[in-house]
């Protein structure tokens, strides 16, 4: 009688002990995967970002090579313009690409003074063309909805990285948080609201 009660003790602990860590093995599997999806979404975002920069990157290269056209001795932006290209253009992580947008963008806009300061630059019909019939604005307008939708994408994964228990698997499978992408010169999104699923 005694064994048949220690017996039955200790298959009610085993059972409680599988039940249990089935359901955290379960619970463990689902956080990974919910990982998983939010920074895959956060990298095809990133890639939207990636499409418009790539358009603005052989903006400001084809810019670069109207002032060389003049002979303008403009060396320090070209020379940043040729070198923030060249980044853009390699297989970088997301990390570093987000730092690199800043640097287009900046150099973007230094150009953009180098064809205010020589008002015969900006009479360029290939300048004309970048500059004008809405080509600037449509492209600043991707770029703007590209970066928040990446940003809004950044922040669910971001928060899940930081709260718990979910840190506890972001640690284990190396999860980090993503950079948010700001651009001077445009509003930046600041995220004040946790967007749950």
């Amino acid at each position: 009688m005694v064994l048949e009660t220690i017996t039955i003790i200790w298959l009610v602990i085993l059972a409680v002990t599988i039940i249990l860590l089935f359901s955290l093995t379960k619970g463990w599997i689902v956080i990974y995967n919910k990982f998983q999806y939010w920074i895959n979404r956060a990298n095809r975002k990133f890639a939207d970002i990636d499409v418009v920069m790539q358009q603005r990157v052989d903006m400001v290269s084809a810019l670069a090579q109207i002032v060389k056209k003049y002979d303008i001795h403009e060396y320090k932006t070209l020379k940043e313009v040729i070198e923030a290209r060249s980044r853009w253009s390699k297989d970088t992580d997301i990390n570093k690409k987000v730092k690199d947008v800043g640097a287009i963008e900046n150099n973007f806009f230094k150009l953009q003074a180098v064809f205010e300061k020589y008002p015969k630059l900006k009479a360029e019909a290939l300048h004309k063309s970048f500059m004008g019939k809405g080509n600037l604005s449509r492209v600043e307008s991707k770029l703007r909805k590209t970066r928040l939708a990446y940003n809004r994408v950044a922040q669910s994964y971001n928060q899940r990285v930081k709260t718990f228990p979910r840190n506890i698997v972001a640690f284990f499978h190396g999860f980090k948080q993503v950079p948010y992408v700001s651009l001077p010169n445009q509003e930046n999104y600041n995220p004040k609201e946790i967007f749950e699923d």
